[in-house]
């Protein structure tokens, strides 16, 4: 087989599953004559965000691969503006790919990164026209799924199977079948053995090697689609169970009844009473099931063959040119800091002359320089007149220590989460400055934000500035430490990171104490709660 290129970089965490390793390695091997692997997880623990960040641009200035492949699972807190814009200087030919697997979630990310990738591969549909909308025609469909070793004769040991990861949702449809005399035995990652109704039928996570294997062993698999915030999405679970040629009730998506007919190559259930009983019916009806596991086969290598698709993406790709830089913006931006938030709102509405935009500094910050960029392009997009994006949480002897991500997490109650927003965080049309001056003022004295919400904000789901001193009490609220993903923290993963170095371990330990002291408590909270893990 001829390779289509010389050499492919991939960057990214590797979780407990295998994944994305399971799904891509191999595809992307047979597309190239040298495959390397970048593993952001062994490197960050080994060496702390700031040398893994140094370590991968040296890793690719050396290789200069032809394609970089990453994933929206970069949750290690790295600078990825900056790592883009640094890689353009020193592999100026190399192109990036990002695949999104979770756009659902990760949307007020996506489309603002996707502006620094070359090519973005989105695995929910319905995104796509989102991207387009943006005038991103660097998008591409395709789902990723690794082919299988169907074992035909595997003896069916499972009535019913669920994999997956505990949520409240989740629990309540797997009492629910309980109850209704379901026999269906449950795994997934750790978490499902607290609930004592429901251990007796865990019987664990499941490597990626394993998954098949089990799904092989079962009549019925059950795929849940809503996700966290109770919406239906694109589940890529499903097309992994028709990759075995195992039989599927899928909570309805109106993104997967795009792709597959309904009760000829896949079966969908609406609610618990039907999800009961469809599961009796099919339980009874295997050549039914057979049937339409052959015609949702049929189409899923027809039309979604990872391998095939993969293959076109890149011969459309490598020979086209490189987008150089970001779509250019014709706009001005005026920034507001504390000296002129004191003058009259005469004077201020003077000082901002003609700028159709305006942004705050406020205290002791550090922002990107795609800050103003980006907010204004926002705010473009999304025709409104507010954009917020997200921050650091850093020290000037440490360094950052956390992120705050009002999305998807705060947006899921707004009102609630204000609290943990910053003046310095937004930007505003020059239209809403002038009609909202009050209340602007106010927050801007404050610094306490209670103006957004859905509706008129633009979110920009990208750390866009280093915030290094908050107003008193900020780190006391109660709500602060819930885990609700709202705040990434890092230190723990730094201080670890320095468990050989005895030497910077000792000068980390004394700053993080000295946060401590000074009224970051939460350090310590958070320190003891992952211990206990």
């Amino acid at each position: 087989m001829d390779k289509l290129l010389n050499k492919i970089a991939v960057v990214t965490v590797t979780d407990y599953r295998d994944y994305p390793r399971y799904f891509w390695e191999e595809i992307l091997r047979e597309k190239c004559e040298e495959f390397l692997w970048f593993d952001l997880e062994k490197e960050y623990f080994n060496n702390g965000k700031k040398k893994t960040q140094e370590k991968l641009l040296n890793f690719l200035e050396k290789e200069k691969p032809d394609y970089v492949f990453m994933f929206d699972s970069l949750f290690y807190d790295l600078d990825l503006l900056s790592i883009f814009t640094k890689m353009k200087e020193i592999s100026p030919k190399t192109k990036t790919v990002c695949f999104a697997g979770d756009d659902d979630f990760t949307f007020d990310a996506s489309r603002y990164l996707a502006l620094f990738f070359d090519y973005y591969l989105v695995a929910q549909n319905d995104f796509i026209p989102l991207y387009e909308k943006d005038g991103l025609s660097n998008s591409f469909f395709i789902t990723q799924i690794t082919p299988c070793n169907i074992n035909k004769n595997a003896k069916k040991i499972y009535d019913v199977s669920f994999i997956g990861a505990p949520k409240s949702d989740r629990k309540e449809i797997i009492e629910y079948l309980m109850n209704r005399g379901i026999d269906i035995s449950l795994f997934g990652a750790p978490g499902w053995n607290k609930h004592h109704e429901i251990k007796n039928i865990y019987k664990g996570p499941l490597s990626s090697e394993d998954l098949p294997i089990t799904v092989d062993k079962t009549k019925i698999n059950i795929c849940l689609s809503t996700n966290m915030a109770g919406v239906p999405h694109m589940k890529g679970r499903f097309l992994e169970y028709l990759e075995c040629k195992a039989f599927s009730l899928v909570e309805y998506s109106p993104q997967m009844a795009e792709l597959f007919k309904e009760n000829k190559e896949v079966v969908f259930f609406r609610g618990k009473e039907d999800l009961v009983k469809k599961i009796k019916y099919y339980l009874k009806n295997p050549k039914e099931r057979e049937k339409i596991i052959d015609a949702g086969y049929k189409k899923l290598k027809s039309k979604f063959d990872f391998r095939k698709e993969l293959d076109k993406f890149i011969k459309k790709t490598k020979n086209e040119s490189k987008r150089d830089s970001l779509p250019k913006l014709d706009a001005t931006i005026i920034n507001l800091d504390e000296g002129s938030m004191r003058l009259s709102k005469k004077d201020l509405l003077e000082k901002i002359g003609n700028d159709e935009y305006i942004s705050f500094s406020k205290g002791d910050v550090l922002k990107s320089k795609f800050k103003d960029y980006l907010q204004i392009y926002s705010l473009i997009k999304n025709n409104k007149d507010i954009s917020c994006c997200d921050y650091f949480i850093s020290s000037k002897s440490m360094g950052d220590i956390g992120r705050f991500r009002y999305c998807p997490f705060g947006k899921l109650d707004g009102a609630k989460y204000n609290i943990f927003l910053d003046i310095n965080q937004v930007v505003v049309s020059r239209k809403y400055f002038i009609k909202n001056f009050n209340v602007l003022k106010k927050s801007y004295i404050t610094n306490e934000v209670r103006f957004i919400n859905n509706d008129n904000t633009a979110f920009v789901s990208v750390p866009l500035l280093k915030i290094i001193k908050f107003r008193k009490g900020f780190f006391n609220n109660p709500e602060f430490l819930n885990d609700l993903g709202l705040f990434l923290f890092s230190f723990h993963r730094e201080l670890y990171s320095r468990r050989k170095r005895p030497l910077k371990m000792f000068i980390y330990s004394f700053f993080l104490f000295k946060e401590i002291f000074f009224g970051k408590t939460f350090i310590f909270k958070y320190l003891i709660k992952n211990l206990r893990r």
